[in-house]
């Protein structure tokens, strides 16, 4: 499960590479994971996870405020703007939220913060409502194409559109992206294609208006006595057949 912040390409402002580009530079992500939730996620930029084929596992954004602040002047909002963010209302999102608020506000990135139960954030999300949301994205199976295709091909981006992934939610269609992840989708060669995948990470790391932070790590807690029990790799990978009580 990753956590990010996506930008509805709808707002003019989110629509500005270089504003996508100074959202990632302002965020303190070591800081928010050493303060915040230092037991139950790392720090993880790429759109798959840690674990996944072919995952790259480079950090290439840190917190550098004068960097973050050249790109707004660059986008024509040297002024900063004001937006508002939805987020989960279950913690450790109000943190997280709180301490994104205070990033953006260095950088003039005026938030405003909407908490609501996950479903009302997913719901709205859903029906393209949201500017900036602070949320999460569980993989479905083990591969990369699992999440390339949800970020990164969105064929069609009409309200009407017969598929929805989790790119047309924020409006965002990037052809380009989009031939890549089919490509590498279809590659038969298994180096080749984890190659292609690496490349397209990379790639989608800097262009695209997702902000991915935090990579969440499930722990189980048994009971002396209690044995078998397997936390699976997936969500709904976990497993109580082989699980037993002394």
């Amino acid at each position: 499960s990753l956590m990010l912040i996506s930008m509805n390409q709808s707002n003019p402002n989110l629509a500005k590479p270089q504003v996508w580009e100074a959202v990632k530079w302002a965020i303190d992500y070591e800081g928010i994971q050493k303060n915040i939730i230092p037991l139950t996620h790392a720090v993880h930029q790429s759109m798959d996870p840690a674990g996944s084929p072919g995952t790259v596992t480079d950090t290439p954004f840190k917190k550098d405020v004068a960097k973050a602040k050249a790109l707004m002047a660059e986008a024509g909002l040297a002024d900063g703007f004001d937006i508002t963010m939805d987020h989960y209302s279950a913690q450790p999102s109000p943190d997280i939220a709180q301490a994104l608020q205070a990033n953006l506000g260095e950088i003039g990135i005026r938030v405003k913060l909407l908490s609501a139960e996950n479903r009302q954030v997913l719901t709205k999300m859903r029906a393209r409502q949201h500017e900036m949301a602070l949320s999460a994205w569980g993989t479905d199976y083990f591969d990369p194409n699992s999440n390339a295709e949800v970020f990164c091909i969105n064929k069609d981006n009409s309200d009407d559109a017969k598929k929805k992934p989790f790119a047309w939610r924020s409006n965002f269609k990037n052809d380009e992206l989009a031939a890549k992840a089919e490509a590498a989708r279809d590659e038969k060669d298994p180096a080749k294609r984890l190659e292609l995948y690496e490349a397209l990470q990379r790639e989608f790391m800097h262009n695209s208006p997702f902000a991915i932070m935090f990579q969440n790590t499930k722990t189980a807690a048994c009971r002396k006595g209690v044995n078998g029990f397997q936390l699976g790799v997936l969500s709904e990978g976990n497993s109580y057949l082989g699980t037993s009580k002394a």
